[in-house]
């Protein structure tokens, strides 16, 4: 008797000590991939909130160029109409045959449009990368939470899928809805 009490509660043990671990298990990866959500609905917002910057800022530099060759030209042109007219280089007649008016660099100008379009293509795909990550941690955690046994033996559904904000548009949220989208100009 003895004997047969001592296996039973051997085996009790392990069994109890099954669940335990398996619970703890699965209760512990469902608070794992509860936070690596969160924690990437952050990394999502800061890189949003770098997106915006670095293109604000980058979108300045062409104003400021700009404004920087309005104010030297004028501070420039003024002289050289003045010296234009005097008889320093044989007359007004003459000058013109030589003279070669300032010209402005539109080249720099185009670069610094072009370095523009790189940074906004660029800082949007590595958003899109984020969300997308977001949103896949989201499926992984939701996933596993409504498994069989995860879901009706240790409720885990119970808590919820985690809350995600993905960054969108109203065009496309109004496509959706509609499912068509007809506006094919670009300009």
């Amino acid at each position: 008797m003895k004997k047969g009490l001592l296996i039973t509660l051997i085996i009790t043990l392990i069994v109890s000590a099954g669940f335990f671990f398996s619970f703890t298990g699965a209760n512990n990866r469902e608070v794992k991939l509860r936070k690596q959500t969160e924690a990437q609905q952050d990394v999502c917002k800061s890189n949003f909130d770098k997106m915006f910057k670095t293109i604000a800022k980058m979108a300045q530099v062409p104003t400021k160029f700009m404004e920087d060759a309005k104010n030297a030209f004028k501070e420039i042109y003024p002289e050289l109409i003045s010296g234009r007219y005097d008889n320093s280089r044989g007359g007004a007649l003459m000058s013109w045959i030589s003279e070669n008016n300032p010209q402005f660099d539109m080249k720099s100008a185009s670069v610094l449009y072009e370095n523009l379009q790189i940074a906004i293509e660029s800082n949007q795909q590595e958003f899109f990368y984020e969300q997308e990550k977001l949103i896949d941690y989201k499926r992984e955690h939701s996933t596993f939470i409504n498994m069989w046994w995860n879901s009706h033996v240790w409720k885990l559904s119970s808590r919820g899928d985690v809350e995600i904000t993905t960054i969108t548009s109203d065009k496309t949220e109004d496509i959706y809805k509609t499912g068509k989208d007809n506006d094919l100009k670009v300009f």
